[in-house]
Parts: structure tokens; sequence; C-alpha cells
């Protein structure tokens, strides 16, 4: 898929219309996070894979190897920088808190049994501009990062986030190479965590293992997210 394919995503949804399902592209990535959170039922595994929280893939332990390969949960033609993405959100879905994890399975049930709910849910994903022609398939690519933060500054209530800090952490984190990128990432999801919202791994691990070679085009991606959503949040507001 081309860049040009990712920005001609999906117009905004209507009120009253059906949610737009996910962009095809992050269905390997849906999947391997799904793995992930039914492997970390495991305490032992969830355990291993947490032990590979903002590591490189030759610093992490033996088991942690163990619980993403005996079971094929990372590609084998996965790579570099891209096997490393892999890792990094399989760590980052294991260090989860337990309330957190908890959370996740709840409203995960409840949006399988509930279509409402699965919508409530879909309405708040940020869709890229629309620019595609009428009759072309309507897709979401899910909650960026820059969308999740800016949720988490305008959701309300004690547990919204200082916008300041969050704005401040976004502007470091996109100058970021690689390494960096990895490191920040545990202390942001945190962020996230705090204000009571998950992270949309699957979007994550897109996002992440597109950083080496298109690093520009995410960082613009999160920041434009974050910005609209603070925008479209103000705007509701007043």
């Amino acid at each position: 898929m081309s860049l040009s394919d990712e920005r001609n995503t999906a117009p905004p949804r209507e009120a009253g219309t059906d949610p737009a399902p996910r962009h095809p592209a992050l269905a390997e990535c849906d999947v391997f996070v799904g793995r992930v959170r039914e492997a970390c039922a495991n305490s032992g595994t969830q355990q291993a894979l947490r032990r590979g929280l903002a590591k490189d893939v030759d610093e992490v332990p033996a088991r942690t190897h163990a619980a993403l390969l005996r079971n094929g949960l990372v590609p084998d033609a996965a790579g570099g920088a891209t096997r490393r993405a892999y890792y990094a959100v399989a760590a980052l879905i294991a260090a989860r808190p337990r309330a957190e994890r908890d959370l996740d399975t709840a409203t995960r049930e409840a949006a399988s049994d509930d279509p409402a709910q699965a919508e409530s849910q879909a309405d708040t994903q940020v869709d890229n501009p629309a620019d595609e022609p009428d009759g072309r398939p309507r897709f979401t690519w899910g909650t960026s990062l820059g969308a999740g933060l800016a949720q988490a500054v305008t959701r309300g209530g004690q547990e919204a986030v200082k916008e300041d800090g969050v704005e401040s952490r976004l502007h470091l984190l996109v100058r970021q190479e690689t390494d960096g990128l990895h490191r920040m990432l545990p202390a942001v999801l945190r962020q996230l965590g705090s204000a009571g919202l998950m992270a949309d791994y699957g979007r994550l691990l897109y996002d992440v293992r597109r950083w080496q070679y298109d690093r520009d085009t995410t960082a613009t991606r999160w920041l434009e997210d974050y910005y609209r959503v603070l925008r479209r949040a103000r705007q509701t507001q007043n």
C-alpha cells in the first residue's frame, strides 16, 4: 500500500450510520494484538512478554522469545525494526496494570454483545481527511496515538491529564529516532492509562512498524490527529 492509499481514507461518518470497518491494512496487526491478549491470560506468559518493555530484540530474555515465537505470534519473515515493533507492542500490552487489562476484557466483551456499544466505540476513532470518490469502500484507521492523547486531555473530570504536559511529550516523541521512540512509548501509554483510556494497539503496531522508514508521515498524522481531536472537542463543548 502506498502513502497515497493511506491518506485516501474514509470521510467522517454521519450520525446514525453503521460504523465504518477498520482498514484491511490493520488486519494483520489486529490479529497479532488479539493473540497477545489471549496469551497474557497466562500469568507466566504475560510476565515473559512484559520483560521486553523498551528493549531491543537482542536484549530481551530467552523466555520472551519463547513466548512470542513458540506459537508463531511474530511472523517468521519479520526482521529488523519490524520485528522489534512486534516485540515492543506485545510488551506494552503485557505491561498494562491488571485493572486496565480487566477493563479491556470487559469492554471488548460488551462491544461484541452489544452492537450499540461497538458503534459508540467506533465513533471515538479519527478518520483521515476525506478525499475518496463516492462509492469507494469506507474504512477507519482506528485511533492513532495522537488522537488517544487528545482524548486524554479532553475527557474531563479527575482522569483528564494536563494539556501542556501531553503536548510537550508528543512534540518530543515525534522527533525521536527508532530507539528513542521505543524508550518513550511505555511512559506515553501509562499516561493514556492514567486517563482511563486504552491504546489502539493494532493501529500503534502499524505505525511503529513503519517508523524507521516513514517516520515523518506517521509523526505528522499523530500531530494532525491530536490537534483535530482537540478542536472538535472544544467546538462540541462550546
